[in-house]
């Protein structure tokens, strides 16, 4: 059960689970209305002494003397009032005493006496509904409870949200959004603020409906509330999800911007953010930073990652030894082919052959041919044109296109050299 949900059900249990015992009133009391109102039930001040004694036995622990006390009332004639309160201080003394059963057995005995007060059925009922929902009996809570909103007349927030527990924790999701909107609602007419946690089952309940319009805008809500990291980066989720990558993008920004993006998960998702609208420079700048901060491991992951974004932001002193770090720490020949690529742009090309002939002896390359393609280049521009065309001769015999192009310009060049040297 999610940690939010178990939280607020205990905290409801301990606003509304306790038993109290009425004031007396005098046997001989009339009612003020009219005779032909039915004259109410009350409580002997003898039961009413019981009854007190019993409770003080429970809040000091003495669980057996305070059941004593309870059984010895059951020898004497009690009216139906009577008979209810002895069931009601039954169920105290067993919630205290953590005896859940005994206490749901005590309050379906209060249920079953005839002319029970209305407010008594009420709070007994959203009590028993409470006590099925701490043992996680979900199920059995929604009887009572639905019970509980047939009878009173202005169930609160807190009962909605309540009801809308249940409904989630049976995966009746569509059933618990009117009950999350309304008590959200209700709050928030009220000028409050509504609880983190009730924002946070409307967000899983969107979640689970796969409504993600919705969605946004219960994050939104949080933010603004409840501004934190892990909103912001949900919200750009849930932006993707609805393949608006400016919207993922500028949330993103604007968090990081106000310092909500602590965390290595929120920054690398960031900096791939920039990365996909084609904004490399600040992609590394933010690695970078957060490096140095000691936000994020500088492993071979997120250096790749940064070495990337320093190439394709045409930083290429940065690019080299971001990504001349990578190729150590890993020996993967695909981080060396990457750095030999850079020195290709930078038209370094003893460098760029050296890292090059280190990728193809490490292998692991996704396309082993492109490796031979790059040595190809690289051998040319160094007017090595033999070994040019042995390195492009391997990669055409994988089917290279590229390469068997690259061989007959060689062989083109090399005859157009033989006829001046010839002509000379």
């Amino acid at each position: 059960m999610n940690r939010h949900i178990s939280l607020l059900s205990a905290a409801l249990l301990v606003m509304g689970l306790g038993c109290t015992v009425p004031a007396v009133q005098a046997a001989d009391e009339q009612p003020a209305s009219s005779s032909r109102v039915k004259r109410a039930q009350t409580l002997r001040p003898e039961i009413y002494k019981q009854l007190d004694a019993a409770r003080t036995q429970a809040d000091a622990k003495q669980y057996n003397p305070a059941l004593q006390t309870l059984q010895s009332l059951e020898k004497r004639k009690r009216n139906s009032y009577e008979t209810a309160m002895t069931y009601n201080m039954y169920a105290y003394v067993y919630f205290n005493q953590e005896n859940y059963n005994g206490a749901i057995k005590a309050y379906e005995n209060v249920l079953a006496v005839e002319n029970l007060p209305d407010s008594l059925r009420q709070t007994t009922l959203y009590s028993v509904a409470k006590l099925y929902l701490m043992q996680e009996q979900y199920q059995k809570a929604l009887k009572p409870l639905n019970q509980w909103f047939e009878v009173v007349e202005q169930p609160g927030a807190e009962a909605f949200m309540l009801r809308a527990q249940v409904y989630y924790q049976l995966e009746q999701y569509k059933s618990a959004l009117p009950d999350i909107r309304k008590a959200i609602t209700m709050t928030t007419e009220q000028g409050n603020v509504p609880r983190e946690n009730w924002l946070m089952l409307e967000r899983a309940v969107y979640y689970q409906n796969k409504d993600f319009r919705s969605l946004a805008g219960c994050l939104q809500n949080l933010i603004s509330y409840y501004p934190k990291g892990t909103y912001w980066v949900q919200l750009a989720a849930v932006y993707n999800e609805l393949n608006q990558p400016m919207k993922e993008l500028s949330t993103l920004e604007t968090a990081y911007e106000q310092g909500f993006l602590t965390q290595e998960s929120e920054l690398i998702s960031f900096a791939q953010a920039l990365m996909a609208q084609e904004i490399p420079f600040k992609a590394a700048q933010v690695l970078d930073k957060a490096i140095k901060d000691g936000k994020i491991k500088d492993d071979v992951r997120v250096l790749s990652t940064m070495g990337d974004a320093w190439m394709l932001a045409r930083e290429y002193d940065q690019a080299i030894t971001v990504m001349t770090q990578v190729a150590k720490l890993s020996g993967a020949g695909k981080d060396y082919f990457r750095l030999a690529q850079i020195h290709t742009e930078r038209q370094e090309w003893d460098l760029a052959l050296k890292n090059v002939n280190a990728a193809i002896e490490k292998g692991g390359l996704p396309q082993g041919n492109s490796a031979y393609v790059l040595k190809g280049l690289v051998l040319f521009n160094m007017d090595h044109l033999a070994d040019a065309k042995n390195a492009f001769a391997k990669a055409s015999s994988d089917g290279n296109r590229m390469a068997s192009q690259w061989i007959e310009f060689i062989e083109n060049e090399e005859k157009r050299r033989e006829y001046m040297a010839a002509s000379s």
